[in-house]
């Protein structure tokens, strides 16, 4: 048997019990950079449903040295009031550092529903735990963004 690396994992692959994450967030590695290709508007299941995807895409991939990710918003980036408590609740969440990126940015252009009112709350979170965080309206500027924070922690 060969020792395949995770490469791809979706929300949609991890077990719920109860009510039904809305939502879905599929997770992928390119170099340094997490991605998160999140399509909403979500609730409290789907981001638990995230942790656990993430836990397990996370501890197949080893990536060897730092990372920084980035969400990608389509459609929508709503989020139910509990939704937000508890995505706040695990990202305080302490990991082991290789588990912990340096950096995230959120990508949500214009046509994203929601991205004025869950931009400042998502803020809000990521500068509770001191990490860097920035919103853009492009993939290719995000990018450039965190593998800036990937390079500067080396």
């Amino acid at each position: 048997m060969t020792n395949r690396k995770l490469i791809k994992i979706n929300t949609k692959e991890v077990a719920v019990n109860g009510f039904a994450p809305h939502g879905v967030i599929e997770i992928s590695m390119d170099g340094d950079v997490l991605h998160y290709e999140c399509t909403g508007p979500f609730n409290r299941e789907l981001f638990d449903a995230m942790a656990v995807a993430q836990m397990t895409f996370l501890a197949n991939l080893k990536h060897p040295g730092p990372w920084a990710s980035i969400a990608i918003g389509r459609e929508s980036v709503m989020s139910s009031l509990d939704g937000i408590e508890r995505y706040a609740e695990l990202m305080k969440t302490k990991l082991p550092p290789e588990l912990t990126a340096v950096a995230t940015a959120f990508v949500m252009g214009p046509d994203v529903e929601g991205r004025t009112i869950m931009g400042p709350h998502f803020a809000k979170i990521y500068a509770e735990i001191g990490r860097p965080f920035k919103i853009f309206p492009t993939l290719t500027e995000a990018i450039q963004w965190a593998q800036t924070m990937v390079d500067a922690s080396r």
